[in-house]
């Protein structure tokens, strides 16, 4: 499977996951819980980016698209039926991070595809990869070059 992020040039090969939702911890992941968050598509993670940024004018130059490799068979999914009601609720909820981190924690797996909340409804998902997985070498990097993020007709009026 393909999955897509969007970074610093610099650390998009750096799957150690102790970026700022380990310090701080993020939807999927109490503080401390090493996890990589990605986009199932290249529009997710452009989205999911813009939860952080207040235009996308102000994306800084030292970002790129980077386009990883994951194998089919190391992937879990959760659907909206598994997730509790507040799961997309902002601030993050206690009850994604408590179930993320148990997910992480249990190490049954290296990817975990989830709703987007970015995208209403689920109809996009996300990708959490637990970078503690034995199977982490098998997460590929293969293009990290591309820096045009949004198309410069996007978002004339913001």
């Amino acid at each position: 499977m393909r999955l897509y992020r969007i970074g610093p040039a610099r650390w998009l090969p750096v799957l150690n996951g102790r970026g700022a939702s380990f310090e701080e911890g993020g939807r999927w992941n109490e503080p401390g819980d090493p996890v990589l968050y990605l986009g199932t598509s290249v529009s997710v993670a452009m989205l999911e980016m813009g939860n952080y940024l207040p235009s996308p004018r102000l994306v800084p130059a030292s970002y790129r698209i980077g386009i990883f490799e994951v194998p089919d068979d190391a992937i879990d999914r959760w659907t909206l039926a598994d997730l509790p009601d507040d799961w997309s609720h902002y601030p993050h909820p206690a009850s994604t991070r408590t179930l993320g981190s148990a997910w992480l924690r249990a190490n049954r797996n290296l990817v975990l595809l989830l709703p987007s909340c970015a995208v209403p409804g689920g109809l996009e998902d996300i990708a959490v990869i637990n970078p503690l997985h034995p199977r982490r070498d098998e997460v590929i990097l293969i293009d990290a070059t591309r820096q045009a993020i949004y198309n410069t007709r996007a978002f004339q009026g913001v």
